[in-house]
């Protein structure tokens, strides 16, 4: 009874390490990050490509650029300002260009120039050029 015990609550400990966030800060963040791609779920499944960047600057503004590729898009490529800013290590940004609604994403992984960033209804893989 007792291995039982001692099993279920490693299991749920590594569950909750391996979903933990990783704090961010402006400095690690500066740059250009090109979206790889986005899902819905964690582990990138069912993921669609992106071909998206977006560039995080000091002034606390995000510059996203996206080139489509699908010739029955309705635009060739679209380019948008956010602002954004750092709070107990999330990323806190417009959710779109020009409205005051603010969206509170998380870093779930960061190794490197790799990281997920989970916003509220996607998960972003980028890579930091």
């Amino acid at each position: 009874m007792q291995i039982n015990k001692l099993s279920i609550v490693g299991l749920m400990f590594l569950s909750f390490s391996a979903t933990a966030e990783v704090k961010l800060t402006q400095a690690e963040l500066i740059g250009t990050w090109q979206i790889d791609k986005e899902s819905a779920n964690s582990d990138g499944s069912n993921a669609r490509s992106s071909n998206s960047t977006w560039t995080i600057k000091q002034d606390g503004t995000i510059e996203g650029f996206t080139q489509e590729s699908d010739s029955h898009a309705r635009l060739d490529s679209l380019k948008a300002v956010l602002n954004y800013s750092i709070q107990d290590g999330k990323l806190v940004k417009q959710a779109a260009p020009g409205r005051s609604k603010m969206e509170t994403c998380e870093a779930i992984e960061k190794t490197g120039n790799q990281m997920v960033l989970k916003c509220q209804t996607v998960y972003y893989f980028m890579t930091k050029k």
